[in-house]
């Protein structure tokens, strides 16, 4: 991962809308900042499918109630999707099973993005496997959180934005439809990279549906 650059992607977005890019400012550095800024966007939109992954601290869980996880002992203000919840007993990792409703006497539930951990019936040193959003390119240097695979997808969807600027619909919409096509090769990457182990749940085929904009 990370082959390219941010700047080396956006070098071949500048190539593919050479005659587009002068209406995101009046000069390279304002069209740059803009670009990443799109950038961005179609980042945190495939967070998903690019599928990186973090394991927190370990934490001691004293009782039921809310538990303040943290990654370099600062609290996690990145996370895309809590995958597991794994409970340390001499020496081993014992997975922690996930609440699907409020009286459930035991397990982990989280209410909706950017809300904290809950977890009862469990006490002693636990830690969460979580997938992160891309980190934020804000410079050429910058490195891109997305497979080698997806990087087409991520020219095409950041070039669709660019179109949009110029209200070029049509255009826009046929960069959307080929970074959709992309999609797939994502999430095969990601799949293939876990190779044959178990635990937490990959990107399938029907991410790839729901990302299209299906069901």
């Amino acid at each position: 991962m990370n082959t390219w650059n941010a700047g080396q992607i956006m070098t071949a977005v500048r190539t593919i809308n050479k005659m587009d890019v002068d209406y995101l400012g009046p000069d390279p550095s304002t069209q740059d900042q803009i670009l990443f800024q799109f950038m961005n966007v179609a980042l945190w939109k495939l967070a998903r499918l690019c599928y990186n992954t973090e394991v927190s601290d370990t934490v001691n869980v004293t009782g039921d109630g809310i538990v303040p996880f943290t990654k370099g002992n600062a609290a996690i203000k990145d996370m895309y999707e809590p995958l597991r919840i794994l409970q340390l007993v001499d020496g081993r990792e014992i997975e922690v099973p996930k609440r699907y409703s409020d009286t459930a006497p035991i397990g982990w539930h989280c209410e909706a993005p950017n809300q904290p951990i809950d977890i009862r019936g469990i006490t002693g040193q636990v830690k969460m496997k979580y997938i992160r959003y891309p980190r934020q390119v804000t410079q050429a240097a910058d490195p891109v959180d997305c497979p080698e695979s997806g990087y087409q997808t991520l020219i095409m969807e950041i070039s669709s934005s660019v179109k949009y600027v110029k209200n070029f619909y049509a255009e826009a919409e046929a960069m959307g439809g080929a970074a959709k096509t992309g999609y797939a090769g994502i999430t095969q990457a990601a799949i293939s990279a876990r190779g044959p182990s178990s635990g937490g749940q990959p990107p399938s085929y029907d991410d790839v549906q729901k990302a299209r904009g299906g069901m």
